[in-house]
């Protein structure tokens, strides 16, 4: 399953990814694929985000992503384009088991107001124990604006899944698990722990045999620095 967020740290619970995800490498030489994801916060914020990808060989791929935002009580507005660019240094067996390793490179050219970023993450992944599989994501940030502040935004995503035995109901298959994302500011001076933002919640996802998958999540702020809940969902298709 190919997955994507755009890597956006952030140092304040107001700028929290609402359409975030714990990915992973996951190129596969020729492949392409759209994905929709929309995310909502206990505030009336809603974020979206639009993209689409093309792998150029086993190990490069790259995407490009739209993001839309929604403000409480106001209507969408575009917030801007990400190209991304995708390098797996590791891959797992043919049978999808076993770690993979990549880094993306991604920068933001923001609408209006926003300063433009770049962004590199690396992602790590590993199936292991009968259908268990564990997704880590490190991410580091920075405006490239003029005025922008000095010093790199940091976060980290963690992700605990197990394949859900006999759960192939409508053809497809299904993993249950929960998520982990903390984002602990700007290296120049990163607060205390409780004003960093820190969430955790259950996360679900499937796929089916026709490229189609789906992702659905939701998650609650353990500390003041976060947001209370937010819900998100992917829909996209491998072709």
């Amino acid at each position: 399953m190919s997955l994507f967020i755009c890597a956006c740290a952030a140092s304040s619970a107001a700028a929290q990814s609402l359409t975030g995800n714990v990915g992973s490498a996951g190129v596969s030489e020729g492949g392409r694929a759209a994905e929709v994801r929309a995310g909502l916060d206990d505030a009336g914020t809603a974020a979206a985000r639009v993209h689409f990808e093309q792998a150029f060989s086993g190990w490069y791929q790259l995407r490009a992503i739209a993001a839309f935002r929604q403000p409480e009580d106001g209507g969408w507005e575009y917030s801007g384009l990400t190209l991304e660019n995708w390098f797996q240094w590791s891959e797992e067996s043919r049978d999808g088991a076993g770690f993979n390793g990549g880094l993306r490179l991604a920068y933001t050219v923001a609408d209006g107001d926003g300063g433009d970023e770049a962004a590199a993450r690396l992602t790590l992944t590993d199936r292991f124990a009968e259908g268990w599989e564990w997704r880590a994501n490190l991410i580091a940030a920075a405006g490239t604006s003029d005025g922008a502040e000095s010093g790199v935004d940091l976060e980290s995503r963690l992700q605990l899944t197990r394949s859900l035995p006999g759960a192939a109901f409508a053809g497809g298959t299904w993993r249950l698990g929960a998520e982990l994302f903390s984002e602990y500011g700007n290296s120049r001076d990163i607060p205390g722990l409780d004003q960093q933002a820190h969430q955790i919640g259950p996360v679900i996802k499937a796929e089916w045999d026709n490229g189609v998958y789906i992702q659905a999540g939701a998650r609650a702020g353990l500390t003041d620095g976060a947001d209370d809940t937010m819900m998100k969902i992917f829909l996209g298709r491998e072709f």
